[in-house]
């Protein structure tokens, strides 16, 4: 849970009032104590001791001499680290605030009462599980928002929404809006898509103890497994850290197909530190380090497998999982069926674009339907009942509005004009309406 909270408090604003003069002696004090938490902290041994280095140099050489608030001086330390070694998730800042709610939480992580409040909060947002639903086609979904510690409600609640979607023929992972957590929590995750003996994914390496835990997929799980499922991630810029995890672990398994955007680039955990009761110091800790690869997405971001702007993903996995269904199944019918949806995803993929002009020659009476042409554009009127939205599917068919089941089809003569509809059915059925008006 460290990881979450500090991350949200990163962005608390700064409220206390900042002192107006800041004293050598106090300049001396600060650099002292990011060089030493740098340097039992930071990811990369030699790297930490470059830095600090550079910062003891630059203050010898009066270099910080102009700053005389925490705020400038704050600001002058956080050029010069990246100056000496780029790395975006490394940072100084002036923020009292955060300083006090670091101490707090440091003070309070051991009290049973505070670890009780932390599952309540996390059980109001259901963990990080916002939706889980079953598409047509069979194509099960699930969108969640962060990796939780893996307690027991939380594993609940995994296992319910993976026993929701056991059924599904292919699987959508919604990871655009998660932006990471707890990787005892991808763990439990990879591990639905494997068989039960334990595959080794990835590790990951702790700076301040220097230590490497290996993490593989577990033999149990509560629930179903699903290890033959078609399964497809999707990603964003805003993926990141444990969210980015789970998508390339599951890409260098070559276990998943990703769709979207190159994920964020964050595979180093970071951690808050309180410099003094003013500044906060943020120092990547860890790193991830692939089974597969050897190495990690870090300052890189996860690549896609089918490239597509973050809002399209989901339609462009839907799109790939209808038809690749399609392709494989041996049924007749269930191919009708996985190409009647084919068609609506691919019009919402590529909308089609009639004029006014070009919906005028449908309008018209047919029997005991009635197609009536609007500013915003055509309705299907069945009898008296409500009129339905129509959709085109190409210049000549339509989708409607709540009929999942129906579509229509205009039949021209060769004028032009539309003398019957063709109304098709899900079924495979057929009807033909003559025009009367």
């Amino acid at each position: 849970m460290i990881g979450l909270l500090f991350i949200f408090v990163m962005s608390l604003p700064v409220l206390a009032q900042e002192k107006a003069s800041l004293s050598e002696a106090e300049k001396d004090e600060i650099i002292k104590n990011v060089s030493a938490l740098l340097i039992k902290n930071y990811v990369f041994p030699d790297k930490a001791r470059e830095m600090a280095t550079f910062l003891r140099k630059q203050n010898k050489k009066d270099a910080y001499q102009q700053q005389s608030t925490y705020q400038e001086f704050a600001q002058a330390l956080h050029r010069d680290l990246q100056r000496t070694h780029r790395d975006l998730h490394l940072g100084l800042h002036y923020n009292p605030r955060q300083v006090a709610f670091i101490r707090q939480w440091e003070s309070q992580k051991q009290d049973s009462a505070f670890q009780q409040e932390q599952i309540r909060m996390a059980e109001r947002l259901n963990f990080g599980f916002v939706k889980v639903e079953h598409l047509p086609g069979n194509i099960g979904y699930i969108d969640f928002r962060q990796f939780a510690p893996p307690e027991k409600e939380a594993r609940q609640t995994v296992a319910s929404a993976m026993g929701f979607v056991r059924n599904a023929d292919a699987l959508i992972i919604d990871l655009r809006k998660n932006g990471g957590g707890h990787p005892e929590m991808v763990q439990l995750i990879m591990s639905y898509f494997f068989k039960e003996k334990p595959i080794h994914y990835n590790s990951l390496y702790d700076r301040p103890t220097n230590t490497t835990k290996d993490y593989y997929t577990l033999k149990t799980v509560e629930g179903p497994r699903m290890p033959e499922v078609e399964l497809y991630v999707l990603t964003s810029g805003f993926t990141f850290s444990a969210a980015e995890e789970l998508t390339y672990n599951l890409q260098t398994q070559k276990r998943a197909t990703i769709v979207g955007e190159v994920t964020g680039g964050g595979a180093h955990p970071t951690q808050s530190f309180a410099v003094n009761d003013d500044l906060v110091l943020n120092v990547p800790v860890a790193r991830a380090i692939n089974a597969v690869t050897k190495t990690n997405w870090e300052g890189r971001g996860v690549m896609p497998d089918i490239p597509s702007e973050a809002d399209k993903a989901l339609l462009k996995a839907r799109y790939l999982a209808l038809a690749k269904l399609r392709d494989s199944s041996s049924s007749s019918m269930e191919r009708a069926e996985l190409s009647w949806e084919l068609n609506i995803v691919e019009a919402e993929l590529h909308p089609i674009q009639l004029s006014h002009e070009e919906l005028t020659p449908f309008a018209g009476r047919y029997g005991d339907r009635k197609l009536l042409l609007y500013e915003d554009g055509l309705y299907f009127q069945e009898y008296n009942y409500p009129k339905k939205k129509m959709t085109p599917l190409t210049k000549d068919t339509f989708s409607i509005q709540d009929l999942d089941y129906l579509r229509v089809k205009g039949i021209k003569n060769e004028d032009g004009s539309i003398w019957k509809l063709l109304l098709l059915y899900q079924d495979g059925r057929t009807e033909e309406v003559i025009r009367i008006e």
